[in-house]
């Protein structure tokens, strides 16, 4: 009984259960990602977001990447866009204490076969960020940083699948 009144006042509120088994994309298809553009002056963020699809298709789903454009059921191309860091907080002596990276990318997802010029499966504009801590040396400030746009990036790819399965 308390089952049924939770699950009705779920959907009062405007709830609504997402990416069921009708919707998820199903496991054993393959993924191919080209390359992605990357409009940044950061060199290794383009590197970083495709490694992260890949591993986040995989983990998640079991998609798992394509040896070719010909033998993908999925094709996924995108620019990464946005690339920034800034100052989130600061300690009592006003300095600074976090960064926060933030990535953004423009992605467009193609079945096999698809046109160039029809309708894609899903494009988009997505973006996700990560907190980071200042280092004490340069080194370990990069190490922070690069280990911020892995994490940033991975969070991507999980929206990336998301929104993929809505459409789905």
């Amino acid at each position: 009984m308390m089952l049924l009144l939770l699950v009705l006042s779920a959907a009062g509120c405007g709830y609504r259960f997402t990416a069921d088994s009708g919707t998820r994309l199903p496991a054993g298809q393959t993924v191919w990602v080209p390359f992605f553009k990357n409009a940044t002056v950061y060199a290794n963020g383009s590197v970083a977001l495709k490694r992260a699809i890949f591993d986040q298709f995989a983990e998640q789903r079991g998609i798992l990447p394509a040896a070719s454009a010909e033998q993908a059921d999925l094709i996924l191309e995108g620019t990464l866009t946005g690339y920034g860091a800034g100052v989130v907080s600061y300690s009592a002596a006003n300095k600074a204490r976090e960064y926060r990276l933030t990535i953004t990318a423009d992605i467009t997802v193609r079945q096999r076969g698809a046109a160039k010029d029809s309708a894609p499966l899903w494009r988009g504009t997505l973006s996700a960020w990560q907190d980071y801590p200042v280092a004490a040396t340069i080194e370990l400030q990069r190490s922070n940083e690069d280990a911020a746009l892995t994490a940033a990036s991975r969070k991507l790819a999980q929206q990336l699948i998301w929104s993929l399965e809505q459409q789905y």
